[in-house]
């Protein structure tokens, strides 16, 4: 039993030789920002955009339920920390229990002085917790 010929080469040397030359020539390109390795490049410029109509919406938030109607509306979690409250926590669950017991917590513990639970239009609960 004598060793396998290579195909496409000649020989193992000619095989290593190639292979040796496309990872140089690899190197060498994404080196070069050329090639299929290329760098995308960054333009940077100004942009003149015209608008007919500007609409503006402002979000009032003051209490535990408006911010978790907020936040079920938009579909995301996120603090606010309005209103003078020590602490915030907002969590999201498949039963307004789960969300309330997913809110963060404080440091120094103590129960919510509000709590206010929504259902998004994904069908989760929204929650926010205010110490």
């Amino acid at each position: 039993m004598g060793r396998r010929p290579v195909p496409f080469f000649k020989d193992e040397v000619t095989m290593k030789r190639f292979v040796f030359g496309l990872l140089a020539l690899a190197m060498v390109a994404s080196a070069a920002s050329a090639g299929p390795l290329r760098r995308k490049a960054v333009v940077t410029g100004t942009k003149t955009v015209t608008q007919t109509q500007t609409t503006t919406t402002v979000t009032t938030v003051t209490n535990a339920q408006e911010v978790a109607a907020y936040l079920a509306g938009i579909g995301r979690i996120g603090h606010f920390f309005r209103g003078g409250y020590r602490f915030e926590g907002v969590g999201m669950g498949s039963t307004p229990q789960a969300a309330i017991n997913s809110c963060c917590k404080p440091r120094f513990g103590g129960s919510p002085r509000e709590i206010g639970v929504a259902q998004g239009r994904n069908g989760m609960f929204y929650a926010c917790c205010r110490y």
